[in-house]
């Protein structure tokens, strides 16, 4: 590289394919800024609102390791969404107090820039032509399911740091080099700690490709002796990093409403073999359609892949591409050339993973190689697609530059007509199901006649001087198609104005807003902490509460912690009221856990009368009636402190179980879980009349402080979510904490008159040591985990 870079023809081709680069990033983001549009979904719905919690506990001052405005309360720290562990969004959170939604994209887009130029340096290394270079940093930028999922923040943001990983990886194992071997396990990191099923995947392919690079070197052994110092040291360095967030994402996954993904389950998020038409004809399922008219494999059309949409399923990377790997590589037997087989291989056993069901591989992983069974989608081997087919193209027009066309055999070239045919026929079955034959066939044949342009391209370069210009003229056209079909289109941009409650509320709801704040705002003041739930208003209130700092029973997240899932069953499609179901453990507004919980406000898309599934109407005022959002006050609601001197002991999730909801939370009893048992146990038919005092004297996401006064010995139960990592003390003294009523957090207290601190300490020796065990099914006798029943 040092040798190259001092080379000065070599340097000005790098600055200009650099430049190159960025003209084309630019070009790509315009759409969105020029256009209003953000890009939506969970990127906004779930990412954006912890980076919003990120940013304003930073600058409160205030941890933002336990978040109290989700579900009740949930650990962040714990959290692969919370972006808690990436530096850059740390950095911007830190410097910008309220960051705007534009502020929040163009982070992204800048790690997706950090990618391209990584692949456009790797080029360059490789001595690859700058439109080689440029095809494949475009590929890898906006192709396929980089852009179709650009809203997966947590994904793309470790997708887009694999470039730079590789290439430090390279300059390690090739010079040894202590300031890359820094550089690469600071990023690998960063990879690892999007605790993500891609993440996962792009460090396997890091493991492969450095292993090649070691074996495929003149002296391996000798290699692996000059380096092995300097490669623990990037080990232990990346352990220390990576280590303690991983065992914390692992213990709230344990803990959680899906500590285990049944592979059924997981089969349905497949890739139907017919979305590889999508590669080249991008519209062939009409997932490009403004009125959302997405006709191609999914639950109406193919229901054993249900759990697939048009932006799972969207493949697009242009016809040049196709028209390389099909002609020059597999035709042309050019993808069996030595620096061509691993990545071969590597795009081999992705597409295989990525559909699923219909090979062995994904069942095999899903059963055998340990991490894949936290997760639930085989189709997310569609950003190793992606990269696989970035690099080929880029080495194979690299090829076609230097050595022109390769020569044709038969049977490989049948096999690539072959496999473009059975795929355009499965697609045009799939089109067929819902009466969309003639469009899908339509748009197929519009990409056949792109094909005969490329195919023309390339044929007109024959001669030497021909080839360069041919190969601008095909990066020009990769880029263009990719630009005008996945820069801000239907499956990645969405109108700025749509999330605008998130930034700067309409009239009508900065109103409401204002009055659910007021009244918050007053039972601050008169020393309660009470909850709202939102349901109905749509996807940016899902999560708003984190930006309004409001505490909430609902929220948007596919991990929640699983005793609270299984009681109070919020579900995460709270945009939705028909979504909102009440299980007998959490029958409705007035139930006993709903006012345990200290639930005092609705907010809805309607009259409380008419939410589906609510069968009793709780008593409460009426704060604003419509039109759009009414918002209820609830009679009866609990404080958030109480004393009993009175306790129970139970299994409370065989209770559950068994239909058993038992008797209700009451003032004077607190029903301790039998995990957790007291130290002193009273028998109910003699029961205390005493009666105590709790109130809470100061109130932070991570601290809580109560005092108690009672004339007998008892429990002050804490109605905020038991988990691991919180500790009490008594007195100043360290105290157990019980699991009581169902979901709460309750200390054992003598006579007299008490301050008891509850703090959130996840990172605190016995948390982790816990942690530890548990995951080795040593001493895991937590009552969060599933019972086994």
């Amino acid at each position: 590289m040092r040798r190259r870079w001092r080379d000065s023809g070599a340097r000005q081709d790098l600055i200009i394919a650099l430049g190159l680069c960025g003209l084309m990033w630019l070009a790509g983001v315009s759409f969105w800024l020029w256009n209003g549009e953000t890009v939506p979904w969970d990127s906004k719905n779930q990412f954006y609102a912890f980076f919003r919690f990120l940013s304003d506990s930073l600058h409160a001052g205030r941890s933002f390791f336990w978040n109290p405005y989700h579900f009740g309360g949930h650990p962040a720290i714990a959290d692969p969404q919370s972006l808690i562990f990436s530096p850059p969004f740390l950095l911007w959170a830190w410097l910008d107090q309220e960051p705007s939604i534009q502020a929040f994209d163009i982070l992204v887009f800048l790690h997706v820039l950090v990618g391209g130029a990584g692949i456009v340096l790797m080029g360059w290394r490789a001595g690859w032509p700058t439109a080689a270079s440029l095809l494949s940093a475009s590929l890898y930028m906006l192709g396929g399911a980089a852009s179709a999922r650009l809203q997966h923040t947590g994904i793309i943001v470790c997708y887009a740091l694999f470039p730079p990983a590789l290439l430090l990886l390279e300059i390690v194992v090739e010079r040894g080099s202590k300031a890359a071997g820094l550089g690469f396990a600071v990023v690998a990191s960063m990879i690892i700690l999007g605790r993500n099923q891609v993440a996962l995947m792009l460090c396997l392919v890091l493991a492969v490709l450095g292993l090649r690079m070691v074996f495929s070197a003149p002296h391996p052994l000798a290699l692996l002796r000059q380096r092995a110092g300097l490669l623990a040291a990037i080990l232990i360095g990346i352990i220390a990093m990576t280590a303690v967030p991983l065992l914390l994402t692992m213990q709230l996954a344990k803990l959680s409403n899906r500590p285990t993904v049944a592979l059924a389950d997981a089969l349905q998020a497949s890739l139907h073999p017919a979305n590889l038409a999508s590669m080249f004809a991008p519209n062939v399922f009409g997932a490009l359609n403004t009125d959302g008219s997405y006709w191609g494999p999914g639950s109406t059309t193919v229901p054993e892949v249900s759990a697939t949409d048009d932006s799972f399923n969207y493949m697009f990377v242009g016809v040049v591409p196709v028209v390389l790997l099909s002609w020059l590589g597999i035709a042309g037997r050019r993808l069996l050339a030595k620096g061509n087989r691993v990545w071969l291989v590597l795009l081999t056993g992705a597409l295989a993973f990525a559909v699923g069901r219909y090979t062995p591989l994904y069942a095999f992983v899903f059963e055998d190689v340990p991490g894949f069974s936290y997760f639930r989608r085989p189709i997310d081997a569609a950003f190793i697609v992606d990269l696989a087919i970035a690099i080929i193209s880029g080495a194979l027009l690299t090829t076609y530059v230097r050595d022109g066309l390769p020569k044709v055999t038969r049977w490989p070239a049948t096999l690539a007509l072959a496999v473009i045919a059975a795929v355009m026929l499965a697609a045009i079955g799939v089109g067929r199901i819902s009466g969309h034959g003639w469009a899908t066939a339509a748009a197929l044949a519009k990409s056949v006649v792109m094909m005969a342009l490329v195919v023309g391209v390339l044929a007109a370069g024959q001669r030497y001087a021909a080839r360069s210009p041919a190969a601008i003229v095909l990066a020009v056209i990769a880029v263009a198609e990719l630009i005008h079909s996945n820069a801000a289109s239907p499956l990645n941009a969405q109108a700025r104005a749509d999330y605008r409650v998130i930034e700067q509320a309409s009239a009508e709801d900065a109103k409401a807003l204002a009055i659910l704040e007021r009244e918050i705002e007053q039972r601050h003041r008169d020393g309660a902490r009470p909850r709202v739930e939102i349901i109905g208003l749509g996807g940016p209130w899902q999560n708003l509460s984190m930006v309004r700092k409001l505490e909430v029973t609902t929220g948007y997240n596919p991990l929640r912690i699983g005793i609270y899932d299984r009681y109070v069953s919020p579900g995460e499609a709270n945009a939705f009221s028909d979504e909102r179901t009440f299980p007998a453990t959490f029958s409705g507004y007035d139930c006993a856990l709903a006012r345990a919980l200290g639930l005092e406000y609705v907010v809805l898309d309607r009259p409380l009368e008419k939410l589906p599934h609510l069968k009793k109407i709780p008593r409460a005022d009426v704060l604003l009636a419509g039109p759009r959002i009414w918002i209820y006050r609830l009679k009866g609601a609990a404080p958030r402190v109480k004393f009993a001197a009175n306790m129970e002991v139970a299994d409370l999730d065989l209770r559950i179980a068994r239909g058993d909801v038992g008797r209700e939370p009451s003032d004077d009893v607190a029903v301790i879980d039998d995990e957790t048992p007291p130290s002193r146990f009273q028998n109910p038919r003699s029961r205390s009349q005493a009666r105590g005092k709790a109130r809470l004297v100061r109130w932070a996401p991570d601290r809580v402080e109560v005092e108690a006064e009672a004339p007998v010995a008892g429990v002050v139960v804490l109605n905020d979510i038991f988990y691991p990592g919180w500790i009490a003390e008594v007195d100043g003294k360290p105290k157990n904490i019980l699991r009581a009523d169902a979901l709460f957090r309750a200390v054992e207290v003598t006579a007299g008159r008490h301050r008891i601190v509850f703090r959130f300490a996840p990172l605190s020796r016995a948390n982790l040591t816990s942690a530890v065990k548990g995951l080795l099914g040593r001493g895991s006798d937590d009552p969060n985990a599933e019972p086994s029943y």
